[in-house]
């Protein structure tokens, strides 16, 4: 097995324990805390999240762009690229405190204080969230360029959300009040921060210079641009994507946007392994434009495509199954049974998001990296007014909606591009079979096993959903990866059987 799959089913491991306390947080904040409370530690992660964005002036893109230049000259990886990087992304997140304390705090004030209180009163827990989450992306890009993306996504996705399950309990257990669970929530990014700073400490990959060397004065003149549009293009693609949970929880309320932000969580679960490929392939891809191999990058963005199609359409296909069954099995608030549309729609654009494989990391390393912003104005120009207007009309499923036609007209046109510019597209003929494959499996489950019991129906369909696509999927034959996976587990389960 290459370095990169085991790496990447490494990085897949960590992310899903993450979700499984994910889900564990999921279920304890809809039984035991009430909506708005729920909304508001939602809110603050989306609000700070967007702030980080812009703290970071695209700094964390520099690193992964510029990496393979700085290894090449520095050949002790001691050089000043991470410190260039701590030093813009601190300038940044000072930007973003002062334009709050002198502009920002009565536009927030006027349009929250009628529907979403609780918010305008926990406000300033955000800039600890920005500022921590802001300098952990840092050293995250700095993982992804030395092969340890796995390390960082254990922080991120299972220390992360294990910090929040113990604070979960210890407020139901009525151990911390809501004010101090509040204030305890806002520095969980500063402990993974600190996490992190130790692990590269450790492993001896956190040399830092503070003298300019003679490369970054050659390189400066394409640093700056490519950082500037970097930046533009992740704070309009953040503000696409978080946009809705802020415009719900002005418009309708925090217990709404407890909804939503809820449902968009368990569709995240969608996403687990395209943000597991990134990690891994992110270096490879950067390393692949600097050698002008587009084989090597034709290669990587089908097998991702297809790889990635086929993850998402299985666990789609595996929540819309059970999405009504788990809801009577975990019983929480009745307003929680109008996400399931938000969920057909949100799990749809994951599917076409992922079907498309690894086209943004490709658009921002490549020499055409400032499409990525062009194709971000778009995304952002489509994404606003539609969900303004959706939201309006039709509530959370407008903002679901909303995602879904912007997202997809989106992704189409950096197919158009990816293919007109460098003939690169993602699509093979098995992308049809791993399309058909979940379609016709998922009627034949959801319309044969109905049980009255939620979680015994909930276990059957998917047992029984895994084991029909499960056989399909290998004889048919329909991704090269999956096989060899296969054929390592197996090979492991009768070695351990033989002895």
């Amino acid at each position: 097995m290459s370095t990169i799959r085991k790496k990447g089913i490494i990085t897949t491991f960590f992310i899903y324990a993450g979700f499984l306390f994910g889900a564990l947080n999921t279920y304890l904040y809809a039984k035991y805390f009430i909506p708005d409370q729920t909304g508001l530690t939602r809110v603050l992660l989306d609000i700070s999240l967007l702030f980080s964005s812009f703290a970071l002036l695209g700094s964390n893109t520099i690193v992964v762009k510029f990496f393979p230049y700085y290894k090449n000259y520095h050949k002790e990886n001691n050089s000043e690229l991470l410190t260039i990087s701590f030093f813009f992304s601190t300038i940044g997140f000072l930007i973003i405190l002062l334009s709050f304390t002198t502009f920002m705090k009565p536009l927030i004030i006027q349009k929250f204080v009628g529907k979403s209180p609780l918010l305008v009163q926990y406000f300033n827990l955000v800039f600890p969230l920005t500022l921590f989450a802001t300098l952990f992306q840092v050293l995250e890009s700095q993982t992804w360029t030395i092969q340890k993306g796995h390390v960082a996504n254990f922080m991120k996705e299972l220390l992360f959300r294990g910090l929040n399950s113990v604070l979960n309990v210890l407020f139901i257990a009525g151990i911390i009040s809501f004010p101090l669970y509040a204030n305890l929530f806002s520095l969980q990014y500063f402990a993974i921060f600190a996490a992190l700073i130790i692990y590269l400490l450790c492993v001896r990959q956190l040399k830092m210079s503070f003298k300019i060397s003679r490369l970054t004065k050659r390189l400066w003149k394409k640093m700056l641009p490519y950082s500037a549009v970097t930046f533009v293009s992740n704070v309009i693609s953040l503000l696409s994507t978080t946009m809705d949970s802020i415009i719900i929880s002005s418009l309708m309320g925090l217990s709404f946007a407890s909804v939503f932000i809820n449902t968009q969580y368990i569709s995240n679960f969608i996403v687990v392994p395209f943000r597991a490929a990134l990690s891994m392939a992110a270096g490879p891809i950067s390393q692949a434009w600097k050698d002008k191999d587009m084989l090597k990058l034709d290669r990587i963005y089908k097998k991702t495509s297809l790889n990635l199609l086929i993850a998402a359409s299985f666990i789609f296909a595996i929540i819309m199954l059970n999405w009504d069954d788990l809801l009577d099995w975990v019983k929480p608030d009745p307003m929680y049974h109008l996400g399931k549309p938000v969920m057909f729609y949100l799990g749809l654009y994951q599917v076409i998001e992922l079907g498309t494989g690894m086209n943004s990391a490709i658009i921002i390393t490549s020499r055409k990296w400032k499409f990525e912003l062009y194709s971000n104005i778009v995304l952002l120009t489509l994404t606003l007014p539609l969900s303004y207007v959706l939201i309006k009309s039709y509530g959370m499923v407008g903002a679901a909606l909303a995602i879904l036609i912007s997202r997809t007209i989106f992704n189409i046109i950096r197919y158009i591009f990816l293919y007109k510019t460098f003939n690169l597209q993602p699509f093979t003929k098995k992308t049809i079979v791993a399309l058909v494959l979940p379609m016709a499996v998922y009627p034949l489950v959801a319309y044969t096993i109905h049980l009255k019991d939620p979680f015994l129906g909930l276990v059957a369909r998917s047992t029984a959903f895994t084991a029909i696509y499960g056989v399909l999927l290998l004889q048919l034959n329909v991704s090269e990866d999956v096989m060899q996976v296969w054929g390592t587990v197996k090979k492991r389960a009768f070695a351990l059987i033989g002895r």
